[in-house]
């Protein structure tokens, strides 16, 4: 049974009763200022994972969501340019999916129970208020996860953006 946004509380929301979903407010900016940060302190050690391995272990964590999604069915939203250099012959590899869900779909459930869900080595990012349910994941392994619950063309998609960490070598031609 996936609990409910009422069923637990988070540290912070005990004075508001705020949803974990109504503080998620510029997810994929908290993705994206970590990344940033990531980048200026320095990702890249000697013998450091290569940008293979990071994009397989990037797409490998973006299918484990999608299974997570009840009847899902997974697409992968083409990028011009899923690459992004974070050091000296080093990229981070970016990719966003949708997962289209059954009918009946509880996204703000869905977005609450996900982190106990995908177990240990996540931890939630810090966020603010947005609309729809969302969450944004740090994995232990570098790689950020943002997962949204959002209205695309009239249906209810799960929006997930994958960036992993930052590997070494060059990207391969697209």
């Amino acid at each position: 049974m996936i609990p409910t946004s009422t069923s637990r509380r988070y540290a912070g929301d005990a004075a508001f009763g705020t949803p974990p979903w109504r503080r998620a407010k510029g997810v994929a900016l908290s993705t994206m200022l970590a990344l940033a940060a990531t980048t200026i302190t320095g990702c890249v050690t000697a013998g450091g994972p290569t940008i293979d391995e990071v994009r397989a272990d990037t797409d490998a964590m973006m299918q484990r969501v999608a299974d997570e999604v009840p009847g899902g069915v997974a697409e992968v939203r083409p990028s011009d340019s899923p690459y992004w250099k974070c050091a000296e012959n080093s990229f981070y590899y970016s990719t966003r999916w949708t997962v289209a869900p059954e009918e009946g779909f509880d996204g703000s459930a869905f977005i609450e129970a996900l982190p106990a869900r995908l177990g240990d080595g996540f931890r939630e990012f810090e966020t603010v208020e947005v609309s729809v349910p969302a969450i944004a994941l740090k994995h232990s392994s570098g790689m950020l996860l943002d997962v949204q619950v959002i209205d695309l063309d009239g249906r209810t998609v799960v929006s997930l953006l994958g960036v992993s960490a930052c590997g070494e070598g060059e990207p391969p031609a697209e």
